[in-house]
């Protein structure tokens, strides 16, 4: 069955009160709307509140909502809206990062493998936090979140040619500051 029929056949479920199917949703994307929120408020407890308030909405809202792309699309345009919103009220502007680069398990690395690693992260963090926000964000949620790009462009109220132009300008850009100019010199 593919994810976007599982999708459609969750919100049905939900519409229909069913509270099993949204435990199934929740579980299948809190982590992930989480770790997107994250970008826009650097504060997990925040984050997870925020995040556990796009599904008591969806929750509130079962019986009359119409979603017109896919419901992954809808619940990370969502936690989009409810960032913003914070950000409005809080006049939060800060965009952090360091979180989507975790390190694997580190038990099966040599302490030379887990200093590298370190090194690397570190490397990654820098050069993400000189990304355009626009281009960080459609970057984070195609390689990290791996959205496709007409659902990063309903997220974002952009265009896919957009989508398209901001990853290419993310890619440019690590690329220059990873491998031009510090990694591999």
């Amino acid at each position: 069955m593919s994810e976007i029929s599982l999708d459609t056949q969750l919100l049905k479920k939900i519409s229909a009160g069913n509270r099993n199917a949204l435990t199934t949703l929740f579980n299948k994307y809190y982590q992930p709307l989480c770790r997107f929120m994250f970008v826009f408020i650097p504060d997990n407890e925040l984050v997870e509140e925020l995040t556990a308030n796009v599904f008591i909405n969806l929750w509130n809202n079962r019986e009359k909502i119409v979603i017109r792309t896919s419901l992954e699309a809808y619940l990370f345009r969502s936690a989009k809206n409810q960032a913003i919103s914070h950000i409005r009220k809080k006049r939060l502007s800060t965009f952090p990062i360091e979180e989507a680069f975790e390190l694997s398990d580190s038990k099966d690395l040599t302490p030379e493998e887990i200093y590298i690693e370190n090194e690397l992260n570190i490397e990654y963090v820098r050069a993400f936090q000189k990304l355009p926000p626009r281009a960080k964000l459609a970057f984070k949620l195609h390689r990290f979140d791996g959205l496709k790009y007409a659902e990063i462009a309903e997220i974002m109220g952009i265009t896919i040619s957009a989508v398209e132009k901001n990853i290419a300008h993310a890619l440019k850009i690590l690329h220059t500051e990873l491998i031009q100019n510090s990694v591999f010199r």
